[in-house]
């Protein structure tokens, strides 16, 4: 049942997310200058690897699914992006190159490979952005040894961006970052669920097994159950 050969394991949706009653909110498009796209938590991306799987470069809508906690309360569910403007007919797990064919089978039913969440936030971004973030994360580091990338710069950016969208706490619940100013590359966070954890990920393919859209899966479901068997990317 495991294509070890292509990475394309079929991944069991737990809730069909358009089943759900959740709120769609298009948060803005991401520029993907190599199509190689990164899954992370933005303050743990050092060794995060791109996927396996590789879209034509360009500027795609992302978008959030915001899950009702109570009247005043929501948390992101899910967050996508959208290749084609279709639906897809069939999933599977989003796995990174260096992930061997004996490590997946290795995966017992109900295990995922996905990645880690420590800092309460998760984002899209291209390998080649990626390396941007690090750059100006690093001159800032210099700059004042005693700053924080995140009080510093995102802070601000996250409550300007979406603080007064009554879906999003007062902080911010998504942010476009643009790490160099003068380029339009950018990284689209989010909060990730409940915080701290492991989520899956996966693409959504039409029959032509091409992609039409990648899943942020927070397990927003889930969080009181036992601890999901994740394994980092």
């Amino acid at each position: 049942m495991k294509n070890t050969k292509d990475h394309e394991i079929p991944y069991e949706l737990k809730d069909d997310m358009n089943a759900q009653e959740l709120v769609e909110i298009h948060i803005g498009d991401i520029n993907l200058p190599t199509g190689k796209i990164i899954v992370t938590d933005p303050f743990f991306r050092v060794e995060q690897q791109p996927f396996f799987r590789k879209v034509t470069p360009g500027t795609y809508p992302v978008y959030v699914y915001m899950s009702e906690i109570d009247e005043l309360h929501h948390r992101v569910a899910y967050s996508k992006i959208k290749f084609k403007a279709e639906n897809a007919s069939k999933w599977i797990m989003a796995l990174t190159d260096d992930i061997t064919p004996e490590e997946i089978d290795e995966l017992g039913e109900n295990e995922f490979y996905g990645f880690a969440v420590e800092s309460g936030l998760a984002c899209f971004i291209d390998e080649k952005t990626n390396t941007a973030l690090a750059a100006r994360m690093e001159a800032l580091e210099q700059e004042n040894p005693e700053g924080n990338y995140y009080d510093d710069v995102l802070a601000g950016e996250f409550k300007k961006y979406s603080g007064s969208n009554k879906y999003s706490r007062n902080l911010g619940d998504w942010n476009n970052h643009l790490p160099n100013k003068d380029s339009e590359d950018n990284a689209m966070m989010f909060a990730a669920g409940w915080g701290d954890g492991y989520y899956p990920v996966y693409w959504g393919l039409n029959e032509a097994g091409e992609a039409v859209e990648l899943i942020i899966d927070f397990l927003i479901n889930e969080f009181e159950e036992e601890e999901s068997n994740g394994f980092r990317l």
